[in-house]
């Protein structure tokens, strides 16, 4: 069943502005996101923490929305899938979101230091998603949770 309350910020183009992937049913899988660097080079990570609901996080925080633009293409995906990408309300976060054909809101990937997100593309069942960071998160289109980082330059 789709939730109002996350149905209703996302029309007003409002995502929860913690890391973490936001389901059209009011699911909100927290996600532990964090780099680990060394003197050769930085890997980055995140994979889900803890699974809550819109409700609980606003029970302790009605203050949890952030805006958010998007940036990159809009890219249709197996004629049933939209994905595209952007920047929310401050410009070290970032965003993928997915749609069905009728833009109706499926999930959204919210991270607080992935800066925005340009350029949407698909190969293999993963949506690759370049951020401004340099970075390219490789998202499983089922399993959104699923995500690997990598250093990569977008052209």
């Amino acid at each position: 069943m789709k939730n109002r309350t996350i149905l209703e910020h996302w029309s007003n183009e409002e995502l929860i502005g913690i890391d973490s992937l936001q389901k059209n049913n009011g699911e909100i899988i927290i996600l532990n996101s964090f780099n680990v660097s060394n003197t050769d080079n930085i890997s980055y990570y995140s994979s889900p923490l803890c699974l809550t609901t819109v409700e609980s996080l606003e029970k302790f925080n009605s203050d949890i929305w952030t805006s958010f633009e998007v940036f990159s293409n809009r890219l249709e995906i197996k004629d049933e899938y939209v994905v595209f990408g952007g920047e929310g309300g401050m410009g070290n976060e970032g965003f993928i979101a997915c749609t069905d054909k009728s833009n109706d809101f499926l999930w959204a990937l919210f991270f607080t230091d992935s800066n925005p997100f340009y350029k949407i593309e698909f190969d293999h069942n993963e949506i690759h998603a370049y951020s401004s960071s340099n970075l390219k998160y490789r998202v499983n289109l089922i399993n959104p949770e699923i995500i690997v980082i990598e250093q990569k330059d977008w052209e």
